[in-house]
């Protein structure tokens, strides 16, 4: 898979000498966006420690454990460089969730782990939700 088949005008350095990107630029809200490809000898090291971090929040077991499954299985990592944050540019935001949902994975951001549909399964924004779902939230 390749950031090509989820956006228009994105560019790599995919090539004759070099068979798999390390990054992709993807131009998103009047600007370019860089997602740099971890390499894949450093993924299960990145997963092991992102297992670390799940188990270490104070959250339910049953969805730590959930969670902790599915990136278990996490082949591919991409890091995303951009100038300006979020609320400056909030295409970048739908943006993440569009290849999230275009390679079956999720979105890591804010300390915690999202859904491409955008639901919370660990991490900080969870807490959030729960405070405002509450009564008298």
């Amino acid at each position: 898979g390749d950031l090509a088949c989820v956006f228009d005008g994105v560019k790599s350095d995919q090539g004759l000498l070099r068979r798999t990107a390390t990054g992709y630029d993807v131009p998103l809200g009047g600007e370019t966006v860089r997602f740099n490809v971890m390499d894949a000898k450093a993924v299960a090291a990145h997963v092991q420690g992102f297992l670390g971090y799940i188990a270490s929040l104070d959250q339910d077991e049953a969805r730590k454990r959930d969670t902790a499954h599915a990136i278990g299985h996490t082949t591919v990592v991409l890091g995303l460089v951009t100038e300006r944050e979020f609320e400056d540019n909030p295409a970048i935001w739908p943006a993440l969730f569009r290849i999230a949902d275009a390679f079956d994975g999720f979105v890591f951001a804010f300390g915690s782990v999202l859904l491409p549909n955008g639901a919370v399964l660990v991490g900080p924004l969870l807490d959030q939700e729960e405070e405002k779902d509450a009564p008298g939230g």
